[in-house]
């Protein structure tokens, strides 16, 4: 079924939006993302979007470090989204893609004095094939705030992260972690990271060329103030996550993602752990506005 999408100020069918071959986006990357899930309550018949106006925050923190002057307000981009739900009449979990890009058939790769686009899309969230993965450490290094910044959700970016997710697939892990020049971890190919370890939390910190997660925050917020656990931003070296006690990932598609094999080394008892399991269960809870502490974080459609 053909559904409407958001596309430069109209709400169209998909197969009427179109870029030339010649667009800039298209032919360097020179655009910036954002992932936003929405999720589906059955018995309440609400469609909650989860942290709207944080993911559209960070989409305009992009654009101003990519001179991208989209003509859009946080609030605006968020009254966009809802009613490009209710035009779609979404009563399912649902994965959006907003994409501000640059309009114009142009080859020189400048992001000054163009026009500017803005795009906003559904997709079905299908993402997660396993409940549990096992990942390698990449031989591709994390793009860094010297080259491509990380904080920014940019299109070329994502290039590192296919890159080093093609690597593991291709050698029969399930799953890229990078590390740095340094030799800490970073991320995971598009997903953030945290290690139990002697019963405390332990993340990697901005400087180690992370994204800065919004899955990530709300995973912090739940630990420490639902189970009491310290969280640490802390540089992690790669030989420190084969003693971890339990690894998992964070991320809007992956939600949260337990890491059982690291480098053919079995992590923990090679299950889903304790606290990974609780965090995972209070983060679906939330997301699906079960947990009624944390419905600041939602926004409904239809009520």
């Amino acid at each position: 079924m053909l559904e409407n999408i958001y596309f430069n100020g109209r709400f169209i069918l998909e197969a009427e939006a179109k870029i030339s071959v010649k667009n800039k986006t298209f032919n360097y990357g020179l655009g910036a993302i954002e992932g936003i899930r929405g999720y589906w309550n059955v018995k309440k018949q609400e469609l909650f979007l989860f942290r709207l106006e944080d993911h559209y925050r960070r989409l305009l923190n992009s654009c101003k470090v990519l001179f991208i002057a989209i003509p859009y307000t946080v609030k605006e981009l968020c009254e966009i989204t809802v009613e490009l739900m209710k035009i779609n009449k979404v009563k399912r979990d649902i994965y959006i893609r907003p994409i501000a890009f640059i309009n114009l058939p142009s080859l020189r790769p400048d992001l000054f004095e163009t026009e500017y686009g803005l795009t906003i899309f559904i997709e079905e969230a299908t993402y997660v094939v396993k409940p549990a993965v096992n990942a390698m450490i990449s031989s591709w290094l994390r793009i860094e705030n010297s080259t491509i910044p990380p904080t920014v959700k940019s299109i070329g970016g994502y290039l590192n992260s296919a890159l080093a997710y093609s690597q593991a697939i291709a050698e029969g892990s399930d799953e890229a972690i990078f590390v740095t020049r340094e030799g800490n971890i970073s991320e995971a190919s598009t997903n953030n990271l945290f290690m139990l370890k002697n019963g405390e939390l332990y993340t990697p910190p901005l400087a180690d060329n992370i994204l800065e997660g919004i899955t990530r925050n709300t995973i912090m917020t739940i630990a420490e103030k639902d189970y009491s656990l310290q969280v640490k931003e802390m540089s992690i070296p790669r030989s420190e996550l084969y003693f971890a006690e339990e690894i998992f990932l964070t991320g809007t598609a992956v939600e949260v993602l337990p890491v059982i094999n690291v480098d053919k080394r079995t992590i923990g008892t090679g299950e889903i752990g304790p606290i990974t399991s609780q965090l995972q269960r209070s983060y679906l809870e939330i997301v699906r506005g079960e947990n009624v502490k944390y419905m600041g974080f939602l926004t409904p459609v239809y009520n």
